[in-house]
């Protein structure tokens, strides 16, 4: 009665372990099949048009500017051309992106209210320069879109910023169950607010669905721009997205895992159309065109692109982003107003997003943002590609774009700080402007040891270095995040 009992219990393990085998190869094959399996970006100019040929040169002559990180130049035709670019914010993204080297790094800059573009960087591993990256459409939007999608939840969906909403399981999980998760004893909640600025994929698959709906999320994706050409003086991509029919996939849409791109240039654009009370300005490069004799040609104007959301709409969803910073998926980068300067002086909006895709397997970090909140003067997009050489992610790019633009000191990434604590904060080149504060370099771990143990004074030997750089952990991005 033992061996049949004990060759029972065998076999029940074994067909335990087949299907528990089964299920993981199932596990893994949804989610090779939910990445999205697009090639790494070519060389090539986007396939779009572009106004540059209007003023007598073309694209490609502008694309030999932004490569040298130039704001003006001599035309083959002898015209002198001025472009937008911020020189030192342009330089500056760029060597942050060649001092760390990842796989691709990607930036966009500009001012919301008159839509000149500041900055334009695409940036490849090894150093390469590649101006056309932040011009077309082919990154996953990732939780960008919830942006849209707390949009259309607010203005058609009868959802305030401070509406709890219950879910299932845990906040960057999409159940179908969870889809119409009840409340009740035990079931968690979470404002839109707070679930903007944690990313929570949970609540906004729920709003998605039972709050917005299909047809609603595409007319705001088409607001907002998506599906159609952008006006400018270089070819852009159009950003583009699919809303599905179906309610798991719709919600899954809804909070970053579906099929929708966007290119960095346009986020920029969303991130000033959103702190401009909805309205979206049209980019502009060429500030001007002379002659060889200094005749004026052409000089650009602002100008208003699309209107997307009410004031009141856009208003609520910019003050929801101000909780990314400060209590959200950027919280760690950004820290207190004591370690950001920064913040002492102003509010910053923003949204992260991460996802794998393309084909081979890469992770997509993204930070767009804008500042001051209430009176925007810059809106950006960064995103980093990574390999499974981790390097920066968006946030840190986004955070040192507004330290150099606005005049602040810079800082050493969470990361990096953690990881290389004994290298020294290395004061930028820049003359900051009057009365910001300065940053302050710190000796190296073993020195400090060294001259504390030398100091005799017990009040002494507990003193700190005042100026080091806090160092702190920063988690892999979850998905969606």
């Amino acid at each position: 009665m033992t061996r049949p009992a004990g060759g029972k219990r065998l076999r029940r393990i074994v067909a335990a372990g087949i299907v528990l085998l089964a299920g993981w190869a199932l596990a893994t094959a949804v989610v090779a099949a939910n990445r999205h399996q697009l090639p790494p970006p070519t060389r090539s100019a986007p396939d779009s048009g572009g106004s540059a040929f209007d003023h007598g040169f073309t694209p490609a002559d502008l694309h030999t500017l932004l490569q040298a990180g130039r704001p003006d130049g001599l035309l083959p035709n002898g015209n002198r051309v001025a472009l937008s670019l911020n020189e030192e914010l342009q330089a500056r993204i760029f060597d942050l992106f060649r001092r760390f080297d990842p796989l691709y790094g990607v930036f966009a800059a500009m001012e919301p209210d008159t839509g000149r573009v500041v900055a334009l960087v695409g940036y490849r591993r090894g150093g390469e320069s590649d101006p056309w990256l932040p011009l077309k459409a082919i990154y996953p939007a990732a939780s960008l879109i919830k942006v849209v999608t707390a949009s259309a939840a607010i203005e058609r969906g009868k959802v305030s910023p401070q509406d709890e909403i219950s879910y299932r399981g845990g906040i960057y999980g999409i159940t179908r169950g969870g889809i119409h998760a009840r409340d009740g004893r035990g079931i968690p909640k979470m404002t839109l607010e707070e679930a903007i600025a944690r990313s929570a994929n949970a609540v906004f698959g729920k709003v998605a669905v039972n709050n917005v709906g299909g047809p609603v999320l595409e007319e705001y994706l088409t607001k907002f721009g998506f599906g159609h050409k952008i006006p400018f003086d270089l070819p852009v991509e159009p950003s583009r997205g699919q809303v599905p029919k179906g309610e798991f996939e719709l919600a899954r849409t809804g909070a970053g895992f579906g099929e929708v791109y966007v290119s960095p240039l346009h986020m920029a654009m969303i991130m000033s159309a959103i702190a401009s009370g909805g309205a979206m300005p049209r980019p502009v490069l060429i500030d001007r065109i002379e002659d060889r004799d200094g005749k004026p040609l052409y000089e650009s104007s602002p100008m208003k692109w699309r209107d997307t959301v009410l004031p009141e709409t856009a208003n609520a969803v910019v003050r929801m982003m101000v909780k990314t910073v400060e209590i959200g998926t950027s919280h760690r980068t950004f820290g207190t107003p004591d370690r950001t300067p920064l913040l002492h002086d102003m509010d910053v909006a923003a949204k992260t997003g991460s996802l794998s895709g393309w084909t081979p397997s890469v992770h997509f970090e993204w930070f767009a943002g804008v500042a001051p909140v209430g009176s925007p003067r810059l809106a950006l997009s960064a995103l980093v590609v990574n390999d499974n050489r981790w390097k920066i992610k968006g946030s840190y790019v986004g955070k040192e774009a507004f330290n150099s633009y606005f005049g602040y000191p810079s800082s050493m990434p969470p990361v990096y700080a953690k990881a290389r604590g004994s290298r020294k904060w290395i004061r930028p080149h820049r003359a900051y402007r009057k009365g910001a504060p300065t940053a302050v370099k710190t000796k190296p771990k073993k020195v400090r040891k060294a001259v504390k143990a030398r100091k005799r004074a017990p009040a002494k030997t507990a003193e700190k270095g005042v100026g080091k750089p806090l160092a702190v952990n920063s988690p892999a991005g979850g998905p969606g995040g």
